[in-house]
Protein backbone atom coordinates (compact mmCIF):
# COMPACT_ATOMS: atom_id res chain seq x y z
CA UNK A 1 0.00 0.00 0.00
CA UNK A 2 2.55 2.07 1.01
CA UNK A 3 4.81 1.86 -2.47
CA UNK A 4 1.50 1.92 -4.38
CA UNK A 5 1.21 5.51 -2.69
CA UNK A 6 4.08 6.56 -3.06
CA UNK A 7 4.49 5.92 -6.78
CA UNK A 8 1.11 7.42 -6.90
CA UNK A 9 3.04 10.28 -5.53
CA UNK A 10 5.61 10.46 -7.94
CA UNK A 11 3.13 10.15 -10.94
CA UNK A 12 1.32 13.08 -9.61
CA UNK A 13 4.37 14.87 -9.25
CA UNK A 14 5.78 14.44 -12.69
CA UNK A 15 2.73 15.20 -14.37
CA UNK A 16 2.58 18.67 -12.46
CA UNK A 17 6.10 19.45 -13.90
CA UNK A 18 5.46 18.43 -16.98
CA UNK A 19 2.28 20.41 -17.26
CA UNK A 20 4.38 23.76 -15.97
CA UNK A 21 7.25 23.23 -18.44
CA UNK A 22 4.80 23.07 -21.17
CA UNK A 23 2.94 26.41 -20.13
CA UNK A 24 6.42 28.14 -18.60
CA UNK A 25 9.56 26.50 -20.87
CA UNK A 26 11.24 28.90 -19.50
CA UNK A 27 11.86 27.81 -15.46
CA UNK A 28 14.54 26.10 -15.34
CA UNK A 29 16.45 29.60 -16.85
CA UNK A 30 14.19 31.80 -14.21
CA UNK A 31 15.93 29.79 -11.58
CA UNK A 32 19.53 29.33 -13.45
CA UNK A 33 19.44 33.25 -13.81
CA UNK A 34 16.90 34.36 -10.67
CA UNK A 35 16.78 38.33 -10.43
CA UNK A 36 18.78 39.99 -12.38
CA UNK A 37 21.73 41.07 -9.81
CA UNK A 38 22.82 44.80 -9.32
CA UNK A 39 26.22 44.35 -9.95
CA UNK A 40 26.67 41.80 -12.65
CA UNK A 41 26.24 40.97 -15.69
CA UNK A 42 25.28 37.47 -14.16
CA UNK A 43 23.89 34.48 -15.49
CA UNK A 44 21.82 34.67 -19.03
CA UNK A 45 22.18 35.87 -22.82
CA UNK A 46 23.55 39.91 -23.50
CA UNK A 47 23.76 41.71 -26.46
CA UNK A 48 27.07 43.77 -26.61
CA UNK A 49 27.51 47.59 -27.09
CA UNK A 50 30.44 48.63 -28.24
CA UNK A 51 30.48 51.59 -27.20
CA UNK A 52 33.21 54.26 -28.30
CA UNK A 53 36.85 53.84 -30.10
CA UNK A 54 38.05 55.94 -26.60
CA UNK A 55 36.04 56.66 -23.75
CA UNK A 56 35.01 60.30 -23.42
CA UNK A 57 37.51 62.30 -20.80
CA UNK A 58 35.69 63.01 -17.72
CA UNK A 59 38.32 65.26 -16.38
CA UNK A 60 38.49 64.17 -13.37
CA UNK A 61 39.48 66.45 -10.13
CA UNK A 62 42.69 65.61 -8.48
CA UNK A 63 40.39 64.65 -5.49
CA UNK A 64 37.81 63.34 -6.79
CA UNK A 65 38.35 59.82 -5.69
CA UNK A 66 39.52 61.05 -2.39
CA UNK A 67 36.78 63.51 -1.59
CA UNK A 68 34.33 62.63 1.33
CA UNK A 69 30.74 62.67 0.50
CA UNK A 70 28.51 65.09 3.07
CA UNK A 71 28.01 63.39 6.41
CA UNK A 72 24.35 63.18 6.00
CA UNK A 73 25.00 61.68 2.47
CA UNK A 74 27.92 59.44 3.78
CA UNK A 75 25.21 57.86 6.36
CA UNK A 76 22.34 57.67 4.04
CA UNK A 77 23.98 55.68 1.81
CA UNK A 78 25.88 53.22 3.61
CA UNK A 79 22.36 52.63 5.55
CA UNK A 80 20.69 51.94 2.00
CA UNK A 81 23.62 49.80 1.18
CA UNK A 82 24.86 52.25 -1.94
CA UNK A 83 27.32 50.67 -4.45
CA UNK A 84 28.81 53.72 -6.48
CA UNK A 85 27.50 57.84 -6.06
CA UNK A 86 29.26 60.06 -9.01
CA UNK A 87 28.97 63.65 -9.25
CA UNK A 88 29.91 65.58 -12.71
CA UNK A 89 29.83 69.30 -12.86
CA UNK A 90 29.73 71.29 -16.34
CA UNK A 91 31.76 68.13 -17.86
CA UNK A 92 34.22 67.43 -14.85
CA UNK A 93 34.17 64.11 -12.42
CA UNK A 94 33.93 66.28 -9.11
CA UNK A 95 33.51 63.02 -7.09
CA UNK A 96 33.57 59.15 -7.71
CA UNK A 97 32.54 57.01 -4.34
CA UNK A 98 32.25 53.31 -4.43
CA UNK A 99 31.31 50.85 -1.56
CA UNK A 100 34.30 48.10 -1.07
CA UNK A 101 35.26 45.92 -3.03
CA UNK A 102 33.89 48.01 -6.38
CA UNK A 103 35.48 50.29 -8.71
CA UNK A 104 35.24 52.35 -11.93
CA UNK A 105 35.75 48.53 -13.57
CA UNK A 106 32.13 47.89 -12.37
CA UNK A 107 29.37 46.92 -14.06
CA UNK A 108 26.14 47.96 -12.54
CA UNK A 109 22.88 46.90 -13.80
CA UNK A 110 20.13 49.94 -15.24
CA UNK A 111 17.42 48.15 -14.17
CA UNK A 112 14.49 50.53 -15.45
CA UNK A 113 16.72 53.53 -16.44
CA UNK A 114 16.93 51.67 -19.54
CA UNK A 115 13.26 52.81 -20.30
CA UNK A 116 14.15 56.38 -20.50
CA UNK A 117 17.04 55.35 -23.04
CA UNK A 118 14.57 53.81 -24.97
CA UNK A 119 11.99 56.87 -24.93
CA UNK A 120 14.98 59.02 -25.73
CA UNK A 121 15.49 56.78 -29.06
CA UNK A 122 11.80 57.42 -29.81
CA UNK A 123 12.59 61.10 -29.95
CA UNK A 124 15.45 60.30 -32.01
CA UNK A 125 13.44 58.38 -34.13
CA UNK A 126 10.68 61.36 -34.86
CA UNK A 127 14.15 63.36 -35.24
CA UNK A 128 15.37 61.06 -38.36
CA UNK A 129 11.92 61.00 -39.70
CA UNK A 130 11.52 56.95 -38.73
CA UNK A 131 7.97 58.07 -37.33
CA UNK A 132 5.98 61.36 -37.97
CA UNK A 133 4.50 62.04 -34.91
CA UNK A 134 3.92 60.86 -31.12
CA UNK A 135 0.24 60.30 -31.94
CA UNK A 136 1.29 57.81 -34.37
CA UNK A 137 -0.48 54.50 -33.49
CA UNK A 138 0.82 50.92 -33.59
CA UNK A 139 -1.97 49.98 -35.87
CA UNK A 140 0.71 51.90 -38.27
CA UNK A 141 3.58 51.19 -37.14
CA UNK A 142 2.76 47.24 -35.64
CA UNK A 143 0.01 46.22 -37.58
CA UNK A 144 0.00 43.11 -36.55
CA UNK A 145 -0.93 43.69 -32.96
CA UNK A 146 -4.80 43.87 -33.70
CA UNK A 147 -5.90 44.28 -29.92
CA UNK A 148 -3.33 47.40 -29.57
CA UNK A 149 -3.99 49.27 -32.67
CA UNK A 150 -5.85 52.50 -31.24
CA UNK A 151 -2.86 52.74 -28.56
CA UNK A 152 -0.47 55.60 -29.48
CA UNK A 153 3.28 56.35 -29.13
CA UNK A 154 2.09 58.97 -26.43
CA UNK A 155 0.53 56.87 -24.68
CA UNK A 156 2.63 54.33 -24.32
CA UNK A 157 5.44 56.69 -22.68
CA UNK A 158 3.47 58.13 -20.39
CA UNK A 159 2.68 54.28 -19.19
CA UNK A 160 -0.96 55.65 -20.04
CA UNK A 161 -1.83 52.67 -22.73
CA UNK A 162 -4.79 51.15 -21.30
CA UNK A 163 -2.92 47.64 -22.05
CA UNK A 164 -4.39 45.01 -19.97
CA UNK A 165 -1.41 43.42 -18.82
CA UNK A 166 -0.30 43.37 -15.05
CA UNK A 167 -3.12 43.54 -12.60
CA UNK A 168 -0.27 44.65 -10.24
CA UNK A 169 0.81 47.58 -12.21
CA UNK A 170 3.96 46.53 -13.04
CA UNK A 171 6.07 45.12 -10.19
CA UNK A 172 9.28 43.44 -11.88
CA UNK A 173 11.44 46.26 -12.42
CA UNK A 174 9.07 49.13 -10.98
CA UNK A 175 10.63 52.44 -9.69
CA UNK A 176 7.57 53.19 -7.18
CA UNK A 177 8.81 52.82 -3.74
CA UNK A 178 6.91 49.66 -2.43
CA UNK A 179 6.47 48.22 -5.95
CA UNK A 180 9.94 46.86 -6.23
CA UNK A 181 9.06 43.30 -5.86
CA UNK A 182 11.44 41.19 -8.57
CA UNK A 183 10.16 37.91 -7.77
CA UNK A 184 6.81 38.17 -9.97
CA UNK A 185 4.48 35.24 -10.90
CA UNK A 186 6.43 32.70 -12.15
CA UNK A 187 3.75 31.87 -14.46
CA UNK A 188 2.27 35.21 -15.41
CA UNK A 189 2.47 37.66 -18.17
CA UNK A 190 5.58 39.51 -16.69
CA UNK A 191 7.56 36.17 -16.69
CA UNK A 192 6.65 35.44 -19.80
CA UNK A 193 7.80 38.67 -21.26
CA UNK A 194 11.34 38.68 -19.59
CA UNK A 195 11.83 35.12 -20.36
CA UNK A 196 10.09 34.41 -23.75
CA UNK A 197 10.42 37.99 -25.03
CA UNK A 198 7.52 39.96 -26.45
CA UNK A 199 6.61 37.56 -29.34
CA UNK A 200 5.36 35.38 -27.21
CA UNK A 201 2.44 37.92 -25.65
CA UNK A 202 2.19 40.65 -27.59
CA UNK A 203 -0.99 38.68 -29.63
CA UNK A 204 -2.65 38.23 -26.83
CA UNK A 205 -2.93 41.86 -25.53
CA UNK A 206 -6.21 44.16 -25.40
CA UNK A 207 -6.56 47.18 -24.14
CA UNK A 208 -9.80 48.40 -21.44
CA UNK A 209 -11.97 50.62 -23.17
CA UNK A 210 -11.10 54.06 -21.51
CA UNK A 211 -11.55 57.53 -22.66
CA UNK A 212 -8.76 58.46 -20.39
CA UNK A 213 -6.67 55.19 -19.05
CA UNK A 214 -4.93 55.79 -15.96
CA UNK A 215 -0.82 55.79 -15.02
CA UNK A 216 0.03 52.05 -15.02
CA UNK A 217 3.77 51.61 -15.24
CA UNK A 218 3.82 48.21 -17.25
CA UNK A 219 7.33 46.85 -18.82
CA UNK A 220 5.49 45.93 -21.89
CA UNK A 221 4.72 49.25 -22.63
CA UNK A 222 8.84 49.87 -23.41
CA UNK A 223 8.74 46.45 -25.08
CA UNK A 224 6.39 48.02 -27.25
CA UNK A 225 8.06 50.84 -28.12
CA UNK A 226 11.04 49.11 -28.54
CA UNK A 227 9.46 47.14 -31.17
CA UNK A 228 8.96 49.64 -33.20
CA UNK A 229 12.04 51.28 -32.88
CA UNK A 230 13.44 47.79 -34.49
CA UNK A 231 10.36 47.74 -37.25
CA UNK A 232 11.32 51.45 -38.08
CA UNK A 233 14.54 51.18 -38.38
CA UNK A 234 15.26 47.42 -39.64
CA UNK A 235 17.89 47.04 -37.02
CA UNK A 236 18.68 45.77 -33.59
CA UNK A 237 17.88 47.85 -30.23
CA UNK A 238 21.25 47.58 -28.89
CA UNK A 239 22.71 48.32 -32.20
CA UNK A 240 20.40 51.38 -31.88
CA UNK A 241 21.11 52.77 -28.53
CA UNK A 242 25.15 51.88 -29.44
CA UNK A 243 25.10 54.18 -32.54
CA UNK A 244 22.72 57.07 -31.63
CA UNK A 245 23.71 57.59 -27.53
CA UNK A 246 26.23 55.05 -26.39
CA UNK A 247 29.22 55.85 -29.35
CA UNK A 248 28.19 59.83 -28.98
CA UNK A 249 28.23 59.77 -25.43
CA UNK A 250 31.84 58.34 -25.41
CA UNK A 251 31.14 55.44 -23.17
CA UNK A 252 32.91 52.56 -23.40
CA UNK A 253 31.46 48.69 -23.74
CA UNK A 254 28.01 47.55 -22.13
CA UNK A 255 26.14 44.42 -22.16
CA UNK A 256 22.11 44.48 -22.03
CA UNK A 257 19.69 41.38 -21.08
CA UNK A 258 18.43 39.04 -23.88
CA UNK A 259 15.46 36.77 -23.03
CA UNK A 260 16.94 34.41 -25.08
CA UNK A 261 20.40 34.14 -27.77
CA UNK A 262 18.05 34.35 -30.63
CA UNK A 263 15.22 36.92 -28.85
CA UNK A 264 15.73 41.25 -29.27
CA UNK A 265 17.30 42.73 -26.10
CA UNK A 266 14.53 43.65 -23.05
CA UNK A 267 13.83 46.91 -23.94
CA UNK A 268 12.62 47.63 -20.47
CA UNK A 269 15.79 46.56 -18.31
CA UNK A 270 18.99 45.10 -17.66
CA UNK A 271 21.98 47.28 -19.39
CA UNK A 272 24.99 46.78 -17.65
CA UNK A 273 27.80 49.61 -17.53
CA UNK A 274 30.35 50.99 -15.58
CA UNK A 275 29.35 54.23 -13.19
CA UNK A 276 31.37 56.32 -15.42
CA UNK A 277 29.32 55.41 -18.07
CA UNK A 278 26.68 56.49 -16.62
CA UNK A 279 27.59 59.49 -16.30
CA UNK A 280 29.14 59.98 -19.65
CA UNK A 281 25.37 58.88 -20.63
CA UNK A 282 24.54 61.96 -18.57
CA UNK A 283 26.86 64.53 -19.71
CA UNK A 284 25.71 63.41 -23.10
CA UNK A 285 21.27 63.64 -22.65
CA UNK A 286 22.16 67.50 -19.90
CA UNK A 287 24.49 68.49 -23.46
CA UNK A 288 22.17 67.06 -25.52
CA UNK A 289 25.06 65.97 -27.62
CA UNK A 290 26.90 68.62 -27.09
CA UNK A 291 29.19 70.11 -30.39
CA UNK A 292 26.46 67.34 -32.71
CA UNK A 293 23.09 67.48 -31.36
CA UNK A 294 21.43 64.71 -30.17
CA UNK A 295 17.97 66.11 -31.03
CA UNK A 296 16.79 69.37 -32.27
CA UNK A 297 16.20 71.87 -29.38
CA UNK A 298 12.28 72.07 -29.11
CA UNK A 299 12.36 67.74 -29.04
CA UNK A 300 15.19 67.97 -26.47
CA UNK A 301 13.26 69.95 -24.04
CA UNK A 302 10.05 67.99 -24.97
CA UNK A 303 11.75 64.68 -23.96
CA UNK A 304 13.81 66.15 -20.57
CA UNK A 305 10.71 67.49 -19.66
CA UNK A 306 12.50 70.86 -18.71
CA UNK A 307 9.03 72.76 -19.53
CA UNK A 308 6.99 70.52 -17.17
CA UNK A 309 4.81 72.93 -14.91
CA UNK A 310 5.94 73.75 -11.23
CA UNK A 311 2.74 71.76 -10.13
CA UNK A 312 3.91 68.60 -12.13
CA UNK A 313 6.94 68.67 -10.43
CA UNK A 314 5.97 68.83 -6.97
CA UNK A 315 3.87 65.45 -7.77
CA UNK A 316 6.64 63.99 -9.22
CA UNK A 317 5.60 64.23 -13.13
CA UNK A 318 6.41 61.01 -15.11
CA UNK A 319 6.72 62.52 -18.93
CA UNK A 320 8.07 60.67 -21.92
CA UNK A 321 9.60 57.65 -20.05
CA UNK A 322 11.56 59.91 -18.32
CA UNK A 323 10.74 62.03 -14.53
CA UNK A 324 10.70 65.62 -13.65
CA UNK A 325 10.98 67.33 -9.97
CA UNK A 326 12.05 69.88 -8.37
CA UNK A 327 14.64 70.74 -5.32
CA UNK A 328 12.96 73.91 -3.16
CA UNK A 329 13.85 72.52 0.96
CA UNK A 330 14.39 75.82 2.65
CA UNK A 331 18.22 76.18 3.84
CA UNK A 332 19.33 74.30 0.69
CA UNK A 333 22.09 76.32 -1.29
CA UNK A 334 20.95 73.73 -4.74
CA UNK A 335 17.64 75.24 -5.99
CA UNK A 336 15.74 74.35 -9.51
CA UNK A 337 14.26 71.54 -11.48
CA UNK A 338 15.78 67.99 -12.18
CA UNK A 339 15.25 65.12 -14.39
CA UNK A 340 15.80 61.87 -13.56
CA UNK A 341 16.19 58.21 -14.71
CA UNK A 342 15.51 55.66 -12.21
CA UNK A 343 15.36 52.06 -11.54
CA UNK A 344 14.61 49.43 -9.45
CA UNK A 345 16.53 49.84 -5.72
CA UNK A 346 17.02 53.09 -6.58
CA UNK A 347 19.06 53.16 -9.50
CA UNK A 348 19.25 57.29 -10.35
CA UNK A 349 20.39 59.34 -12.86
CA UNK A 350 19.85 63.16 -12.09
CA UNK A 351 20.28 65.48 -14.80
CA UNK A 352 20.23 69.22 -14.01
CA UNK A 353 21.07 70.96 -17.18
CA UNK A 354 20.90 74.47 -16.09
CA UNK A 355 23.34 73.59 -13.37
CA UNK A 356 25.32 71.67 -15.58
CA UNK A 357 25.29 68.65 -12.95
CA UNK A 358 25.00 65.22 -13.58
CA UNK A 359 24.74 62.78 -10.67
CA UNK A 360 24.85 58.63 -10.45
CA UNK A 361 23.83 56.64 -7.71
CA UNK A 362 23.75 53.10 -7.63
CA UNK A 363 22.83 50.78 -4.49
CA UNK A 364 20.77 47.59 -2.94
CA UNK A 365 17.95 49.74 -1.57
CA UNK A 366 16.33 52.82 -2.01
CA UNK A 367 17.83 56.33 -1.11
CA UNK A 368 15.30 59.81 -0.22
CA UNK A 369 15.34 61.01 -3.98
CA UNK A 370 15.76 64.73 -3.56
CA UNK A 371 18.03 64.27 -0.07
CA UNK A 372 20.73 62.33 -2.21
CA UNK A 373 20.79 65.47 -5.01
CA UNK A 374 21.05 67.70 -1.92
CA UNK A 375 23.77 65.32 -0.53
CA UNK A 376 25.80 64.74 -3.68
CA UNK A 377 25.96 68.57 -4.16
CA UNK A 378 26.90 69.60 -0.44
CA UNK A 379 30.00 67.06 -1.12
CA UNK A 380 30.95 69.65 -3.36
CA UNK A 381 31.67 72.35 -1.04
CA UNK A 382 34.11 73.26 1.44
CA UNK A 383 34.82 71.62 4.17
CA UNK A 384 33.65 68.28 2.31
Amino acid sequence: MHLRWIVGFFAVLAALICAALAYAPYLPQLIAEGVPPLVGPGVGHFASLAGAAAPRDLSPSLDAAERPLDPTLATAFSGAHGKALLVSRRGSLKLEHYADGLNSDTRFNSFSMAKSLVGALIYKALADGKITSLDQTLGELLPNDEGLKSVTLRALLEMRSGIAFDGEGGKFGSTQAGKDDTAPNPFGPLARLHFLGLGAIERGLTVTPSESPPFSYQNVNTALLGAVLERRYARPLAELLDEKIWQPAGASTALWRKPAARTPVSAYCCIYATARDWIRVGVFLNENGGALPFLPTPLWREFLGLDASLDERHKSHYGAHIRQDILDRPGQELQGPFTYLMGQGGQVLYLMPEEGLVVYRAGEEWQLLHSTLYGAWNSLRPPY
